[in-house]
């Protein structure tokens, strides 16, 4: 009679047994496992994306991932892929400072699960690429040589003066007239003299 005791005992255990093993797995539910860039580190390379892995599968449909930087502005860039129980999110260069990070997505048996966790950024995002004018090169200019002018007047034209005090643009026709007189007159008392002395 005393053993009848302990066996309900033991038949009641095993009974427990059964019914809670079969709950423990069913309670655990899919959380994030990994971060890159981890949660609470600080970068110091640029990032371009983000990546979460989960201890179980997830689903595409319901995933959101936002990406805050420490001015305020969100950086995520285009919407998050997931595969397997991975989800990747691209982002834009960051800002300098804290980066907060909020996601939500769905378990593979449906149960919606979200989180946030925090990063530092210590690269400062490119500015813009100054751009480089070639610098303008003036060639010079060469003025044409004036022609030498036809249409002005012999008035115009300066006269030199020689040293009697007259304009030598009066004195040269005279001197040259008179110079063809002399030689005109020598010429022709060559001639005469040739004559008489034939």
């Amino acid at each position: 009679m005393r053993r009848h005791p302990a066996a309900a005992l033991a038949a009641l255990l095993v009974g427990l047994v059964v019914v809670v093993a079969p709950a423990t797995p069913a309670a655990a539910h899919t959380k994030l496992a990994k971060s890159v860039p981890a949660a609470k580190s600080t970068v110091t390379k640029p990032v371009t994306a983000l990546t979460l892995t989960f201890s179980g599968l997830i689903r595409q449909d319901g995933t959101v991932v936002v990406v805050r930087g420490a001015d305020g502005a969100k950086y995520q860039d285009a919407a998050p892929t997931v595969l397997d129980k991975t989800i990747t999110q691209p982002v834009r260069p960051l800002a300098v400072g804290a980066v907060k990070v909020e996601w939500k997505t769905v378990s593979s048996d449906g149960h919606p699960i979200s989180g946030s966790y925090t990063f530092t950024n210590k690269v400062a995002p490119p500015g813009p690429t100054p751009t480089v004018e070639p610098e303008a090169t003036v060639a010079p200019s060469v003025e044409p040589s004036a022609a030498p002018r036809t249409d002005v007047p012999l008035a115009s034209l300066p006269v030199a003066v020689l040293p009697g005090g007259e304009p030598s643009s009066t004195v040269v026709p005279w001197a040259v007239g008179g110079g063809a007189v002399v030689l005109a007159g020598l010429v022709a008392l060559f001639l005469l003299r040739r004559r008489r002395a034939s």
